[in-house]
């Protein structure tokens, strides 16, 4: 077997068993039952914002030292961390403690940065298409897997939701101890490169001045490298366009994923429902997902980002308006479906404008960051300022998937004139 095939399958090993977690199909149900004592305004306001703001603020911290640490260390971080947040679930009781496990979850969410770029570091370019193709299909799998378990241990009462965590538990514990088998990444994208600008001095100088001054001229040739990219990508439209609207997508999909469980739960209790299919839905939702991202991979050219977020719209709509639970978990699989449609067409075509390999983890971070900060701007506004109920924060989310449906509409019309124009032109 070629090496690059076996890095990528004990890398696609660790996405399988970092993404089975169980217990996330129903952990409202777990934070609001019996087994602690918090009530849904608390959870809303207080505990979930924690999570969606760490993963913000230590995704920053993430996005620079990972190339910088060489990967392997920040994915053995990532399996510490979903270790210490289960462990926090499952053996204490207070809000505050509940608090830090959200600090730790956005610890989690922001180190799955390494597993996603580790494989660009280890692998020569040309095999990247292949290779970022298995480890998403292994995250997704791992997400399936969790899915149709929890829904079915659940229906059968062989567990309840508690223990499901027992299950996630343990997968991050296997997953951090495959961590440690994957091999090191002798070079980085940026810092520890194989062929650097830059020689240093080797006078005779204490070995701590010279420490210094190859840290501080690989710090500066890497930002150097980092800023260039940054630019060089960014100043082209279509990188713009398709940028705004892969983090505009991830934004508006995050902030319903995070409480549509809270929604469900609400419409339950209206309708007397009191059986629950969230593992269920979660399972399709990611096989459907699974499938929208391979149609985009194939008919990338055919793309069609603004009926897809005018569809999440009205997704959204008709699952929060109508008084059925059923009718808001088909809503849900449908905007999730269209959201991996979405993200995947955006990145496809982010991909086809990038000249140099090593631009491509940069860009889809710095998307992810501008995505996760959107995302923590709408917790603040609509949860956590203006306080408004769990309905109204759909009804908003509803709107701003067609008013991104608009906006692009607009943007797609005016680069059609500005084409009609300057053929025009051309034409005199």
């Amino acid at each position: 077997m070629q090496d690059w095939m076996k890095v990528t399958l004990l890398l696609c090993a660790f996405g399988t068993l970092r993404e089975i977690r169980p217990s996330e199909p129903f952990v409202s149900e777990f934070l609001l039952g019996e087994w602690r004592n918090i009530t849904e305004n608390q959870l809303t306001r207080e505990v979930y914002p924690v999570g969606t703001y760490s993963y913000l603020s230590l995704l920053i911290v993430v996005f620079l030292i990972t190339d910088f640490l060489r990967f392997k260390p920040v994915i053995i971080l990532s399996g510490l961390s979903g270790i210490a947040v289960y462990a926090i679930l499952l053996w204490t009781t207070s809000l505050e403690w509940l608090q830090a496990s959200q600090f730790f979850y956005g610890l989690y969410m922001a180190t799955e940065v390494a597993y996603l770029t580790y494989i660009y570091a280890k692998v020569d370019s040309g095999k990247y298409p292949v290779v970022s193709s298995c480890t998403r299909i292994a995250a997704l799998t791992g997400r399936f897997l969790s899915g149709v378990s929890s829904q079915l241990l659940t229906h059968f009462g062989l567990m309840d939701y508690r223990q499901l965590n027992y299950i996630t538990f343990t997968a991050q514990i296997l997953a951090t101890f495959w961590a440690l088998w994957l091999p090191p990444v002798n070079y980085g994208i940026y810092f520890h490169r194989r062929n650097s600008a830059i020689s240093i001095p080797m006078e005779k100088q204490p070995r701590l001045q010279q420490n210094r001054q190859t840290f501080q001229s690989t710090l500066v040739e890497a930002s150097s490298l980092i800023a260039r990219h940054a630019r060089a990508a960014y100043t082209r439209p279509k990188v713009l366009a398709w940028s705004a609207l892969y983090a505009a997508a991830l934004a508006l999909f995050v902030q319903a994923q995070t409480y549509v469980q809270l929604l469900w739960r609400e419409i339950q209790n209206e309708t007397n429902n009191t059986v629950a299919y969230n593992g269920a839905v979660e399972a399709a939702q990611t096989l459907l997902g699974a499938l929208g991202a391979f149609i985009a991979s194939l008919w990338s050219r055919a793309s069609l980002p603004a009926p897809a977020a005018a569809l999440q719209g009205a997704a959204v709509f008709l699952a929060t308006f109508v008084p059925n639970v059923y009718v808001s978990y088909a809503g849900y699989i449908v905007m999730g479906t269209l959201y991996h449609y979405t993200i995947t067409l955006a990145s496809a075509k982010i991909a086809d404008q990038l000249s140099d390999e090593s631009c491509f983890g940069l860009i889809f971070g710095i998307n992810t960051l501008l995505g996760t900060g959107l995302q923590s701007l709408l917790t603040y506004v609509l949860i956590q300022n203006l306080d408004v109920s769990i309905y109204s924060q759909y009804y908003s989310l509803s709107g701003l998937f067609l008013l991104l449906a608009s906006l692009w509409i607009l943007g797609w019309m005016a680069h059609m004139c500005r084409q009609k124009q300057s053929i025009h032109i051309s034409n005199q």
